[in-house]
């Protein structure tokens, strides 16, 4: 019996080598589930600016507009205010996606078809009716090993679907 002596060297080294072995198991379970939730937050924000650009047309009773830059990751919704003049828009919403999001289309197509207003910006218009006056299509992210896309139609109505490989499948 050892009484005030301690841990040997070697009990402390098999200790700190199952913690490691612990902390890397639980690191790399962890990332791609921090990735697919960091997706998935995206294409619910984006989706649901999507819904306030046709509600706040309809609420306003005039266009609003739903902007997204691919290259900045950034998404902006603005009431127009006068569509003939763009110095009154109305700024509704801002914000940017996180980092670890793209737009890619794993079919190989175009990952945004809204109305292209230069390579990396597009936008949808909503109408006062809160259909989409111009710039209905779709919106591919990629990110967390997984695609989503979000189409939107002229109606004004939204669709998430995820890519299961070799389609798109919807509620998956």
């Amino acid at each position: 019996m050892r009484r005030g002596r301690g841990y040997t060297l070697v009990e402390l080294v098999v200790v700190l080598v199952v913690f490691a072995f612990l902390i890397t198991a639980t690191i790399t379970y962890a990332l791609p589930w921090f990735a697919r939730e960091d997706m998935r937050s995206a294409v619910y924000q984006v989706q649901t600016h999507l819904q306030v650009s046709r509600i706040q047309a309809v609420t306003r009773n005039r266009s609003c507009v739903f902007q997204i830059d691919s290259a900045n990751r950034r998404v902006q919704v603005y009431d127009l205010n006068d569509p003939a003049v763009t110095t009154d828009d109305i700024l509704l919403a801002d914000f940017t996606l996180p980092s670890t999001i793209s737009f890619s289309d794993p079919a190989g197509g175009s990952a945004i078809t809204l109305t292209s207003l230069s390579s990396t910006l597009f936008q949808a218009t909503f109408s006062s009716d809160g259909s989409v006056s111009a710039g209905a299509g779709v919106i591919i992210m990629a990110g967390g090993n997984r695609y989503d896309r979000l189409s939107l139609f002229a109606a004004g109505g939204l669709r998430v679907e995820s890519w299961n490989g070799s389609a798109w499948v919807t509620g998956a």
